[in-house]
């Protein structure tokens, strides 16, 4: 019995070129469609004008940093009022507790550090699907 895979549009918020190119070779790979943000700003912008099934943010960045952006997107969801809520994943280097706690209570819903290896971002995608 083979397990169908899900094919999901993805936003990737990153800043750095070599992380968005490793990070799309990875994503592609597993079959989804990637559109990337080089900041939190314009990742807000792309949340409002189209949907997305998930979204992977890094935290340091120019403009708007992941926090600040995450925060932006729930109070979206929040006036919406139609309950949605798009998974958003921590991807950064801040690997400290108290920056996965940051992350947490910003309301993202899971938290990868880099480094991470290519299987490390396709489980945290697989656990995080609804």
């Amino acid at each position: 019995m083979s397990i169908e895979k899900q094919t999901l549009r993805l936003l990737l918020v990153e800043d750095n070129e070599l992380n968005q190119k490793f990070a799309m070779a990875v994503l592609r790979k597993m079959g989804h469609t990637v559109e990337i943000a080089a900041n939190g700003l314009i990742g807000v912008e792309k949340f409002k004008e189209k949907p997305f099934d998930m979204i992977l943010m890094d935290i340091q960045m120019p403009e708007m940093n992941g926090i600040e952006a995450t925060r932006a997107i729930r109070q979206l969801e929040e006036l919406e009022g139609q309950g949605k809520h798009i998974t958003i994943i921590a991807v950064t280097a801040f690997a400290m507790d108290q920056d996965k706690k940051n992350c947490m209570d910003a309301g993202m819903d899971d938290f990868l550090a880099k480094p991470y290896k290519p299987f490390e971002l396709e489980d945290k995608i697989n656990n995080n699907i609804k």
